[in-house]
């Protein structure tokens, strides 16, 4: 499935020779036309401080699931159904592998992924982890 939107997490669906095949890239934008459909990348994991946003035919890119069970363990923040927010390490993943969107939100970067998280209290939160850019 190619990309439709901003936030999707993709890959080249057949890289060239000598690059990662399992490369993973966030779509910045989506540039829908009828000559050239295109999308702004992102390379995830790199390592930089500031990885380079290149443009890439809209039909080179697949849309990937990731696999959460890595988050299991991970101290993060979700945002609850209630509009708050909470810290905690993540006990349980709703979904194995999803495709994962990601969208701007005021404060930092919220996500489709549902995740079980306990505080530092002991107590069981559930809601979508949030990714702040501190």
């Amino acid at each position: 499935m190619k990309p439709t939107k901003e936030g999707q997490i993709a890959k080249f669906h057949t890289p060239l020779a000598g690059e990662n095949p399992e490369q993973l890239y966030v779509v910045l934008e989506v540039i829908q036309d009828d000559e050239k459909p295109r999308a702004d990348i992102q390379a995830l994991n790199t390592g930089l401080p500031f990885p380079p946003i290149n443009k890439v035919r809209l039909d080179d890119l697949e849309v990937v699931e990731v696999s959460t069970q890595d988050l299991i363990g991970h101290y993060v923040t979700i945002n609850k159904t209630d509009y708050s927010q909470v810290e905690g390490r993540v006990s349980k993943v709703s979904e194995q592998k999803i495709i994962v969107n990601l969208s701007a939100g005021v404060q930092g970067t919220e996500t489709n992924v549902w995740l079980t998280v306990i505080d530092n209290n002991g107590v069981e939160h559930l809601g979508t982890l949030f990714v702040n850019p501190e």
